[in-house]
């Protein structure tokens, strides 16, 4: 395993694509790579990619046990995402539109390799947002419930996001996010979902439809740079390597992906993607789409600064260190720069304030012992 196992395209990392690697891990290297893996939520992952490639006889006995272990709580998480899914699709049997499954879910349902050791909390669904309210109902009838909000939080689910605040049910593991559009909107514009649902396709669970493969790579990379902290999100490009090695194969993929990334404004998000999953995971792409890289990075100078701090938001977190300095002031930059993209300033700015006052308050209360009254 490389010296500084914790650097972008590391032993442990590549390993996920390229199992054969860990014939040349010693005992050490496991005990460094388990630890690794497991604070991604990659364990698992490792373990059936091993399983694949007929290498189990290459893990050595302290190490398999972490792996089959992760692997039972693996298919523990999937089994309860699948039940959810199953039981949901009579309730929204009479929904008009497609009732698409993102993300995870969509990776099982289609039975992708990526698929494999995931470690699922919630399932994520997206219906048209004009029958987003039928759809609600359906759900609050047979007992899913959303969280206690103020006026405030939801006007902003309201208005600002793409999706209904999470929903749970007493007899269900997994939390329920419903959305309307792949992304929140962005400088005050939303995704266009149209083309997205004419091309959706149907997947392996009845009832269910999902995005066709160019646009789940899209919506993979758009959620990790334009929806969500990217730190200690390597494993989401973990599964774009993993998409781009299923689907790549087919000749208009790659023309299809560039071109649609072009029509719907998410052209950077698939550069900064596909540039790390080549550098970090040897994600193979054909001549065409490096010269779209070079040509869009050319077009776009902010992509050459914001490169490199994703880069040190990205490299994954050691678990036996606390992340340096240069990375969590690089963290701070890119959630603000994901923020005043999101909203205008005038919503930003009380928004922000009344996340810090709950945030301290939360804290305040932490520390105050048990029988007490916070202030």
């Amino acid at each position: 395993m490389n010296a500084d196992d914790r650097a972008p395209g590391a032993g442990w990392l590549r390993a996920l694509a390229e199992p054969q690697r860990v014939q040349r891990w010693q005992l050490a290297d496991w005990d460094r790579a388990v630890r690794l893996l497991r604070s991604h939520r990659l364990l698992a992952r490792l373990g059936h990619a091993v399983q694949r490639a007929g290498l189990d006889d290459a893990v050595p006995a302290p190490a398999r046990a972490h792996l089959v272990a992760a692997m039972r709580l693996s298919a523990n998480r999937i089994q309860a995402v699948r039940w959810t899914a199953e039981r949901l699709t009579p309730i929204l049997a009479g929904v008009p539109g497609p009732k698409v499954l993102l993300k995870g879910g969509a990776y099982l349902a289609l039975d992708l390799p990526i698929a494999a050791g995931r470690l699922p909390s919630d399932l994520d669904i997206l219906v048209p947002r004009t029958h987003l309210g039928e759809a609600q109902q359906r759900l609050r009838d047979i007992g899913w419930v959303e969280p206690a909000l103020d006026e405030h939080d939801r006007r902003y689910y309201v208005q600002w996001s793409h999706e209904l605040p999470p929903m749970q049910h007493a007899e269900h593991g997994v939390e329920l996010d419903v959305h309307h559009h792949i992304l929140p909107p962005r400088d005050g514009r939303m995704i266009d979902m149209a083309p997205l649902l004419e091309a959706v396709r149907p997947s392996g669970w009845p009832g269910w439809s999902v995005l066709a493969p160019v646009d789940q790579v899209l919506h993979g990379t758009a959620h990790l740079f334009f929806d969500a902290e990217p730190r200690d999100r390597v494993r989401d490009l973990v599964d774009l390597d993993g998409l781009l090695r299923v689907h790549g194969h087919e000749a208009p993929f790659w023309s299809m992906l560039t071109s649609r990334a072009d029509r719907l404004d998410l052209a950077e998000p698939l550069v900064l993607g596909l540039g790390f999953a080549i550098d970090w995971l040897g994600t193979s792409v054909p001549p065409s789409t490096h010269d779209w890289l070079r040509e869009t990075t050319a077009r776009r100078p902010g992509l050459r600064l914001l490169r490199p701090l994703m880069a040190r938001v990205l490299t994954p977190t050691d678990p036996d260190h606390m992340d340096p300095l240069a990375k969590r002031w690089a963290a701070t930059v890119v959630l603000a720069r994901y923020h005043w993209h999101r909203l205008p300033f005038t919503v930003l700015m009380p928004h922000l304030w009344r996340k810090w006052r709950s945030a301290a308050a939360a804290d305040v209360r932490s520390e105050v012992p048990p029988g007490v009254n916070a202030p």
